[in-house]
């Protein structure tokens, strides 16, 4: 086995303003806080939370990985981008949490690349050994014991990781190979979609136990590539491609409700057709989801419950947004990142809407 250099880097506090915006009715003097991030951020593609600790991560305007933490307690932000050089990641794609650390999956110019952050020291460690020929990795997710791993490869598109034996990947087998655009625990199984590249086709399974279902023929007709999706508590919401030939140009964009109880698969009408989600735009809790990214050229950020009307929550933006990039929940506060009409890159808190 290759010897692995682990490297330490004085933690370095990146100056960033912080801005209050907007009273959020239902709560106590809360304010949206707004962090503007460094200028050299591209965009931010995924978040996830630990230890009192807001990670993000992305990509900088030279091609390379970014990767960020707030400090939920101090308030405090932190670019760590520089620290992760050595991994030579250029996009981070997906973040989880589990077991104190956080692990970080996207890709570089030589193909997947994975890794893990512990918090406490800021030390990146590579774990991009032995996972095959994988192209990218595109989406990462947790049952609480190992790590579920999904992107393109040549063989299989998923891998399971364990924590517990450092460098040890093992492919999930499915039976046949296809693109995963997202993978998502439930608490008690996982939700994988992604696209059959042969036949421009959506593909969903379940997995529990390492043992993967083929669930796509409960798929409505013309269902093309599945992308971003998210959880409630009861059911999942998965935008999804209509490949529908009878409409301009050669298909549109719909959003899927997937009841795992039933298997059941319904189109949900509540949204526009022309509605762009980026991979990780949808998250969920408490029965209900938030969903952002761009309408029309516009920033949309909403949330939702399966029933009437999406509730928008576009005021609660800093102004001159033109799109989301990220949104995630930790159950209670929406976490949501994006751009300004100017391209910089910026990330706010929006306290006690869920």
């Amino acid at each position: 086995m290759k010897k692995i250099k682990i490297l330490l880097f004085t933690l370095t506090i990146t100056a960033v303003s912080f801005v209050l915006s907007g009273c959020i009715p239902g709560t106590s003097n809360s304010l949206p806080v707004v962090i503007n991030l460094p200028s050299n951020w591209s965009y931010v593609n995924s978040m996830a939370v630990g230890n009192n600790v807001l990670l993000l991560g992305g990509a900088l305007n030279n091609a390379s990985g970014a990767v960020g933490e707030y400090n939920l307690a101090s308030g405090m932000f932190s670019d760590l981008s520089s620290q992760m050089q050595s991994l030579h990641f250029q996009h981070v794609n997906s973040i989880t949490f589990l077991n104190n650390k956080f692990y970080i999956a996207g890709d570089s110019n030589s193909g997947a690349d994975f890794a893990y952050l512990d918090p406490l020291t800021n030390i990146f460690t590579p774990l991009n050994f032995n996972i095959g020929n994988f192209s990218t990795f595109k989406s990462i997710s947790t049952d609480g014991t190992s790590i579920l791993i999904g992107g393109i490869g040549s063989n299989s598109p998923l891998l399971i990781y364990n924590p517990s034996n450092l460098y040890t990947f093992t492919p999930l087998n499915v039976y046949y190979n296809f693109e995963v655009n997202n993978v998502l625990w439930d608490g008690n199984e996982y939700l994988i979609d992604g696209l059959n590249q042969a036949y421009n086709t959506g593909v969903l399974y379940l997995d529990k136990s390492n043992t993967s279902i083929d669930i796509s023929n409960y798929l409505p007709l013309y269902t093309g590539a599945l992308g971003a999706a998210g959880y409630n508590g009861q059911q999942f919401l998965i935008w999804s491609k209509n490949n529908s030939t009878s409409t301009w140009p050669n298909g549109y964009y719909q959003m899927l409700s997937f009841n795992p109880a039933i298997n059941n698969v319904s189109p949900i009408t509540a949204f526009a057709t022309n509605l762009s989600i980026p991979s990780n735009g949808i998250t969920g809790s408490n029965g209900w989801f938030v969903i952002g990214g761009t309408l029309s050229s516009q920033p949309y950020f909403v949330k939702y419950n399966l029933t009437g009307n999406p509730i928008v929550l576009s005021s609660y933006l800093p102004n001159n947004v033109s799109s989301i990039s990220s949104v995630f929940t930790d159950g209670s506060n929406i976490y949501v990142a994006g751009n300004y009409a100017n391209s910089t890159a910026f990330f706010e808190i929006v306290k006690g809407q869920l």
